[in-house]
C-alpha cells in the first residue's frame, strides 16, 4: 500500500475506534434491579411494553420531587386513557429514610400507579451511574437532619427500555406529554 494511503487507512481506523468508544460511553440508561415500595424486587425490564418516566428523588425533598410528581400527574391527565401505557418510577437517593413503607405512603399522594424504588447505597449508585445522574448529602446524615442535592431530570424510556429523552426540570407538562405521545402505540380510531 502506498504510504499516504496507509496513513489515511490508519487514521480512518482510529477514528472509527474512537467513535465506537465514545458511543459506548455516551449510552445513558439500562436495566437495573431495586426493591419496590411493595418490598419486592423490581427491574426496569418489568416495565417493558410501557413508556417509563423515571426520576431520582427522595420523600423529604422540599420542592423538586413534589413538583415533578405533580407535573407527572398533569401529564398523565393530559394523556387520558393512554396513561395506562405509562409507568412512573421514583428511584430514592435517600435509602436511609426512604424505606419501602415510607415510599408507599408518600407516593399515594400522587398516584396509585407510581412505583417507588430503593436499595442499598451500592445498588443506587450503580443506577445513578447508568443514568449519568448525581446525588450529594448536605447536612448531618447521622442525625437525620439533612437534604439531598440530586439530578432533577425526568428520563423518558421507550417500550423497549431505551432512554429516548432526558427532560430538564421545569419543562411544561404539555411538552412532556408531546414527547410521550410519540412513543405510545397509535390509537385505533
Amino acid at each position: 500500500m502506498h504510504r499516504p494511503f496507509r496513513h489515511l487507512a490508519i487514521l480512518i481506523s482510529l477514528s472509527c475506534f474512537a467513535l465506537s468508544i465514545m458511543a459506548e460511553e455516551d449510552i445513558v440508561g439500562g436495566d437495573f434491579e431495586l426493591t419496590s415500595h411493595l418490598n419486592e424486587p423490581y427491574s426496569l425490564a418489568d416495565s417493558r411494553g410501557t413508556v417509563v418516566l423515571l426520576f431520582f428523588g427522595f420523600t423529604h425533598c422540599p420542592d423538586v420531587c413534589p413538583n415533578t410528581l405533580s407535573t407527572v400527574q398533569t401529564v398523565l391527565s393530559q394523556l387520558g386513557d393512554r396513561s395506562a401505557d405509562v409507568q412512573t418510577l421514583l428511584v430514592s437517593v435517600d435509602p436511609q429514610r426512604d424505606t419501602p413503607e415510607i415510599l408507599e405512603k408518600y407516593l399515594k399522594y400522587f398516584g396509585n400507579d407510581f412505583i417507588g424504588l430503593t436499595g442499598t447505597i451500592e445498588e443506587i449508585d450503580k443506577v445513578i451511574q447508568q443514568y449519568r445522574g448525581f446525588y450529594l448529602y448536605d447536612g448531618n446524615t447521622k442525625g437525620g437532619s439533612y437534604t439531598v442535592d440530586h439530578t432533577s431530570n425526568l428520563y423518558i424510556i421507550n417500550t423497549e427500555g431505551i432512554v429516548t429523552n432526558i427532560i430538564p426540570y421545569g419543562l411544561p407538562p404539555q411538552a412532556i406529554t408531546e414527547n410521550i405521545e410519540k412513543l405510545l402505540p397509535k390509537s385505533a380510531g
